[in-house]
Formats: structure tokens, C-alpha cells, sequence
């Protein structure tokens, strides 16, 4: 029952759809196809206007991320240097203390090791999907190009089939006015 149902909801749909695209002007299906073209190509650029924003935004964490790991690798070295020479003049209080100081730079410069090496490959990844976007973008904007080329082809034949027609109805007409009292240059 319910196939019966959807075969015939099927073919009305579709008698519905060959009944609009026997009436519907081509001129604006035409229209309407580009602007459709325009949109999709528009929606194209602000997804890959999103992955390249994406991409610049993994490189500047990755930069700070890089200074970050410069700025702590010094101080762990001061920090090191500093126990150093504590030891060499006996203090031990100051030498633990630095040494203490540097322990934790160096926990805290390994934490930031992982997180550039995590950085470099998401960057890698996002480079690669922004490259990606930037030729679909290219692709995209080629194709719709050679639309709108294909368009004012489409709309020259269009508006010639049309003053065709009218020629052949002016010629149908010419041809009942004058009637067949006047014979044609066929029958002369």
C-alpha cells in the first residue's frame, strides 16, 4: 500500500515538474542557475577564508609557543649557571634553591617541547587543508567563469530563437493576409 502510495506521489511529482519546465522562462532558469553558481562559489571562499584563518592561527600559537621555549630554555640555563656558581661559592641554601628554580624550568620547557612538536604537526595539517581550499577556491571560480561565459552564449541563442519566432509568425500572418489570390515565388 504504502509503495502504491509513493510511486504515485512520485509521478506527480513529477508530471508537476515537467508541466513548470514546459511553462517556466528559460531566461530566468538561466538567471537563477548563476545565481545559485555565484552563492555556492561565494560559500567556497568563506569556508576557505575560514580554513586559511585557521591555518594563520596554528602558526601564531606555534610562534608564541617557539619564543615561549627560547625564553625558558635561557632561564633554565641562567637558572643553572646560577646554581653553579652557588655551589662553587659554597652557598647550598642558593644552590638548592636554583637547582629547585631549574627543575621546574625544565618541567615546564618539556611541557613546551610537546606542545610545539603537537603544534607543528597541526600546522603541517592545516597548510595543507588551507592549500586545498585555495585550489578548490581557483577551481571554482574557473568553472564559474566559464558559466557565466556559457550564459551569454545561451542568452544570445535564446533572444535569436525568439526573434525567429516572431519572423515566422510575421511570415504565418504576411502569408493569411495576403491570401491565395497572389501566387508564390514557387508558383511563379
Amino acid at each position: 500500500m504504502f509503495e502504491g502510495l509513493k510511486k504515485r506521489w512520485k509521478y506527480f511529482v513529477a508530471k508537476q515538474d515537467a508541466r513548470f519546465n514546459e511553462k517556466a522562462d528559460p531566461k530566468v532558469q538561466l538567471e537563477q542557475a548563476i545565481a545559485e553558481a555565484k552563492e555556492q562559489h561565494q560559500r567556497l571562499r568563506d569556508q576557505a577564508g575560514n580554513v586559511i584563518a585557521n591555518q594563520k592561527q596554528t602558526e601564531m600559537r606555534l610562534n608564541r609557543s617557539l619564543e615561549e621555549l627560547e625564553k625558558i630554555t635561557a632561564n633554565t640555563r641562567q637558572a643553572l649557571i646560577m646554581q653553579a656558581d652557588a655551589v662553587a661559592k659554597g652557598d647550598t641554601g642558593k644552590a638548592t634553591e636554583f637547582g629547585a628554580a631549574a627543575e621546574s624550568l625544565a618541567t615546564r620547557m618539556l611541557q613546551i617541547e610537546h606542545d610545539v612538536d603537537d603544534l607543528k604537526a597541526l600546522s603541517l595539517q592545516a597548510t595543507q587543508a588551507a592549500d586545498q581550499a585555495k585550489a578548490a577556491v581557483q577551481q571554482n571560480s574557473l568553472s564559474l567563469q566559464r558559466k557565466l561565459g556559457e550564459r551569454q552564449k545561451l542568452l544570445s541563442q535564446l533572444d535569436q530563437a525568439k526573434m525567429q519566432e516572431q519572423v515566422n509568425t510575421a511570415m504565418a500572418t504576411l502569408t493569411v493576409a495576403v491570401g491565395t489570390d497572389v501566387p508564390t515565388l514557387n508558383e511563379v
